[in-house]
């Protein structure tokens, strides 16, 4: 057996992570002499001055989409953004900016456009996110520069139904014998698809078409952390939606609703990823899913009195049921850290500011800080944790590539110590390459129109500074390998409008992919 294989296995926890082999009635004396066997070549090698110890690097992959209220125009809402500030969604958003959306003065002008962010010629530019040709180079430059798999970020919208009998709809998913309402064109009971998915199936197709020995490995992160998709929820069944048709009577966003539309999210992983064989999984064969920000699914679950862990373990009873072993959750987390900063927290609960009418707002109470959310994220189902993007670590905030390297060894060691006598919770060393939020207006977006910390919009690094900040993940990495496995997550392939991207650009041409290389010699 070789090495590599042997690390993958003890390092990914298939022995005291996946399968508690001790904890089994049946468990054999053969297998208690393989756990036996592969913890000693593992001592062995790793006592090794020249042993190869090999990390399995993933990096988060963001869908972009079309903005133009007109069908014939695609307007991207990557580029716009980085070309013209007057088609760029981001920075018309009421939502987020105010009703004049974002505003520009002297003291906070616009520094645009950012056109080093613009692709390479062999990516063709400004590229349309669904051109096979870019797709295929994208996927080719991943595995030829040492990216194991892919964390594509992944997003869901409850409240939408639609009919099956409507030609435009009946091939958004839907289970197979689920009640639909025939007298409406197949209208279907349970409401909910995923959003900005047509980068993903192209990519998949394209994906399918390679050498099985040059495909990439690829994994879901379940992106539940818009609030304005909440609101819409709330809102099916309200008497503008009655009165304008979008629903019929009996159509109310209730908890058996709520659950029965959680349970439709795990069935369209079941019956369209996780079978693939691209698909990552855990060495025991469970699919991997990545879960983006736990609090926000938290907090809305709570409206309904359930747990996480209730939705967690819905999703494991649904996969088994449908032939896996289960899920491995891996919780993404970042959030304040200081007392003064608890407003800004991560919550636990959305309550409704009247119960009789939810649709018209509430608020997300009983916030915690990170050092405080973070001990309960195994009670909930998760089985390890990694991070996005980190701004700052107790009192430390991120102000340039310097302060993130220091704050990102803050988090490392912090979590690194908490779970390395935890064989059954691992650490995912993450990295990421910089934060510049410019384009999409500045961080953070304030109803003013005017961003609330600027300062942290210059966190810039180069090859020489992000293959440090590789090298010192590398080394963390090892050094608790035993509780962190062996991924190291990167932030991000393409996160164009917070200014974190490794792609290949005319701004920085093949530095980062490059340093990924160098650092982890694949």
């Amino acid at each position: 057996m070789k090495p590599r294989f042997i690390l993958f296995l003890f390092f990914s926890g298939l022995i005291n992570s996946g399968c508690d082999f001790s904890s089994k009635q049946n468990v054999t004396s053969e297998i208690i002499k393989l756990q036996a066997g592969l913890i000693n070549e593992y001592n062995s090698i790793s006592n090794t001055k020249d042993a190869e110890v090999e990390e399995l690097v993933g990096v988060y992959f963001m869908p972009s989409w079309n903005t133009s209220p007109d069908p014939a125009i695609d307007r991207d809402s990557f580029w716009s953004c980085l070309q013209d500030p007057a088609n760029c969604s981001s920075l018309q958003n009421p939502g987020i900016w105010g009703p004049k959306g974002r505003i520009y003065n002297a003291k906070y002008p616009y520094e645009g456009p950012y056109l080093d962010r613009k692709p390479i010629a062999e990516l063709k530019g400004f590229y349309k996110r669904d051109d096979p040709e870019v797709i295929r180079k994208q996927l080719q430059m991943m595995k030829s520069y040492g990216i194991d798999f892919f964390a594509y970020n992944w997003f869901y919208g409850r409240n939408y139904y639609y009919h099956l009998y409507f030609g435009p709809q009946s091939k958004i998913y839907y289970p197979e014998g689920w009640k639909i309402d025939a007298n409406r064109d197949g209208r279907v009971a349970v409401p909910g698809l995923e959003e900005w998915s047509d980068q993903l199936k192209v990519m998949l197709e394209v994906n399918s078409s390679l050498p099985e020995k040059d495909q990439m490995k690829w994994v879901i992160n379940w992106c539940d952390d818009s609030h304005e998709r909440w609101m819409a929820w709330l809102k099916i069944g309200s008497p503008d939606e009655m009165a304008r048709k979008a629903n019929y009577e009996g159509e109310k966003p209730d908890k058996a609703l709520y659950l029965k539309v959680h349970e439709k999210i795990t069935r369209q992983w079941t019956d369209n990823y996780f079978k693939r064989k691209d698909y990552l999984k855990a060495p025991d064969g469970r699919p991997i899913i990545y879960f983006y920000f736990p609090q926000d699914a938290e907090s809305r679950a709570a409206y309904y009195g359930l747990t996480l862990k209730n939705l967690l373990d819905l999703s494991q009873e649904v996969a088994k049921k449908q032939g896996f072993p289960g899920i491995k959750f891996i919780a993404i987390t970042a959030g304040p850290m200081m007392p003064n900063e608890k407003a800004y927290g991560l919550p636990t609960k959305w309550v409704a500011k009247n119960p009789q009418r939810p649709w018209e707002g509430g608020e997300y109470r009983n916030k915690q800080l990170l050092q405080e959310y973070v001990p309960r994220l195994k009670g909930m189902g998760f089985e390890g944790m990694t991070g996005y993007v980190y701004h700052n670590f107790m009192e430390k905030s991120n102000k340039s590539f310097a302060d993130m390297r220091e704050t990102y060894k803050g988090h490392w060691n912090m979590w690194s110590e908490k779970f390395k006598d935890d064989s059954n919770f691992e650490y995912q060393v993450p990295v990421a390459m910089g934060w510049d939020m410019r384009p999409a207006g500045g961080t953070w977006p304030q109803q003013s129109g005017f961003p609330s910390e600027p300062q942290k919009d210059r966190v810039h690094s180069d090859k020489t500074s992000f293959s440090a900040k590789l090298r010192d993940a590398q080394a963390v990495s090892r050094k608790y390998r035993n509780s962190n496995g062996n991924t190291v997550m990167i932030c991000c392939w393409n996160e164009y409008l917070e200014g974190n991207y490794i792609e290949p650009t005319e701004g920085h041409g093949f530095d980062y992919l490059e340093a990924i290389r160098e650092t982890f010699k694949k």
